[in-house]
């Protein structure tokens, strides 16, 4: 899968890129965001997990878990929220482990 996100580096001096004329941090962080985009992409992440497992009948795990990211990357991405995909996808991916925890401690796992 491509990405379209330029990838951060560790380069000294060069912290921002032009993309489509808009200035952009590539060593963004997650922590950098703010709480109420973080809850969005987290209740985002929540909807697109509970669909996942009506879906599919199971928890999202290897394939499934990257195919929820990608989803939500897309709705994060048309929202206008630029975060390098290597914090976007541990992020969510903490996120829905928590979420597969808790659904199977519930007994609501399939």
């Amino acid at each position: 899968m491509e990405h379209t996100r330029p990838k951060a580096q560790k380069c000294s001096g060069k912290n921002h890129v032009i993309v489509n004329g808009t200035l952009l941090q590539i060593n963004k962080k997650w922590s950098h965001l703010k709480q109420k985009q973080r809850d969005w992409i987290y209740e985002t992440t929540r909807s697109e997990h509970k669909k996942y497992v009506e879906e599919k009948n199971r928890l999202p795990m290897k394939a499934g878990k990257r195919k929820l990211i990608a989803a939500v990357e897309a709705k994060v991405d048309s929202r206008g929220i630029w975060l390098p995909f290597g914090e976007l996808e541990n992020g969510i991916g903490r996120y829905i482990d928590r979420l597969n925890r808790r659904t199977t401690d519930m007994g609501d796992a399939p």
